[in-house]
């Protein structure tokens, strides 16, 4: 076990050095899938999405299924994002402790939009027919302590995205770690989020940028495209903590497969543990990277914990996004 505690450390130092040599160029517009990236959870995105190594909880299932090991004996999480354009994302997960058979849980996310009025060239003001988006991935989840430090996840899931008549279904990985150590409470973590084939969309389309496409109303075949798999490495430490106070900080290193390397640092203050102020930024975010947060958490009769968090996020030209939770334990 000794042999595993100090190895841990030394993997993940080697997984972050490989990263400072990342890509200038940004892949943008190259995988499917993208509300797999719309952060899910208040806690998380009010600290900048800093959050792969202290995920605990039903909630880790959206960022680090290792966390998922934390629960307590049953575990409901739900948590409701509004996006621009009139999305909206919902998130719901369930997690139960098995003892030393260790977590299980089920998870999901879902995608809503308006209904949009369909155009054409030739009804550029609609025709007066509709549509709307419904994307969704449900995933099955299981973590357990491997030592009483050291906690590993995995979900499986199904992906699915259609937009109007073509669309796909397909399945994909999570896959996580989380490391404990008893210096000042620091805790590092490693996540491998939405890790799966590549897709290609069902149906065909008219390209209306290709003039032999257009002029003679041939279809075109979709091409195939990955999911946006992400690779997670974060670290937490706390700067303060005694029976009143706790201060904690988080740094997480983020390589995504279609975008740039992403830095994202948070800071989290509890009182009583009961109150929380939290605060974070995403360095090298697209738009914005500020973000802010609140929660509340009470104990209720025999063993039914319930806690409220919400978060602000900037998202700069876009405006805003706003994040609202509820967890219940027992």
């Amino acid at each position: 076990m000794k042999t595993l505690n100090y190895t841990l450390p030394i993997l993940m130092l080697v997984c972050l050095a490989g990263w400072c040599f990342g890509q200038s160029f940004a892949p943008v517009g190259t995988s499917v899938a993208q509300f797999l990236e719309v952060g899910t959870g208040a806690r998380a995105t009010g600290l900048g999405q800093a959050c792969t190594g202290i995920a605990a909880g039903a909630e880790a299932a959206f960022w680090n299924p290792a966390g998922l090991a934390e629960s307590s004996s049953q575990s409901f999480y739900s948590s409701f994002s509004t996006w621009p354009a009139d999305i909206s994302l919902l998130g719901l997960s369930y997690a139960v402790n098995l003892g030393s058979a260790g977590v299980v849980g089920i998870s999901g996310v879902y995608l809503m939009t308006d209904d949009m009025e369909i155009t054409t060239l030739a009804q550029p003001g609609g025709t007066g027919s509709y549509f709307n988006i419904s994307n969704f991935s449900a995933g099955l989840s299981y973590a357990r302590y491997l030592t009483d430090r050291f906690c590993v996840g995995v979900t499986g899931k199904v992906v699915h995205e259609k937009y109007w008549t073509n669309g796909y279904t397909t399945w994909a990985l999570d896959l996580g770690t989380q490391y404990h150590t008893d210096f000042h409470g620091l805790r590092l973590g490693m996540s491998i989020l939405h890790f799966g084939p590549e897709v290609t969309f069902s149906g065909s389309f008219i390209d209306y940028s290709d003039s032999k496409s257009y002029s003679v109303n041939k279809s075109k075949s979709f091409n195939s495209y990955s999911l946006p798999i992400n690779f997670r490495f974060g670290a937490a430490i706390d700067l303060l903590n005694n029976d009143q106070h706790r201060l904690t900080t988080a740094v997480d290193m983020v390589h995504p497969n279609n975008n740039l390397e992403q830095y994202n640092v948070g800071l989290e203050y509890g009182f009583n543990r009961m109150f929380f102020l939290r605060g974070g930024y995403q360095i090298q975010a697209d738009e914005g990277g500020l973000g802010l947060g609140l929660g509340v958490q009470t104990t209720m009769s025999g063993h039914l914990g319930v806690t409220f968090d919400y978060s602000y996020a900037d998202l700069g030209i876009l405006t805003s996004a706003h994040r609202f939770a509820l967890a219940i334990t027992y």
